[in-house]
């Protein structure tokens, strides 16, 4: 599977998850930036496509 398959699919998962959907309710409220930028790495290495697949595709079943 190609990462724009992948991706596509991800992205159709999520519009039919109701967790993302809470998720991104919380995130868009302009009060929780501050939290969110407290969530970043402290390694500063970045998580890879794939990883961050995998987790989703682990938290969305």
């Amino acid at each position: 599977m190609s990462d724009v398959e992948a991706a596509r699919n991800t992205a159709k998962s999520a519009l039919n998850n109701d967790r993302f959907r809470v998720m991104l309710e919380q995130i868009s409220d302009p009060r929780a930036s501050g939290a969110l930028m407290s969530m970043g790495s402290d390694t500063g290495s970045a998580t890879d496509f794939n990883t961050a697949l995998s987790r989703y595709a682990e938290n969305s079943e």
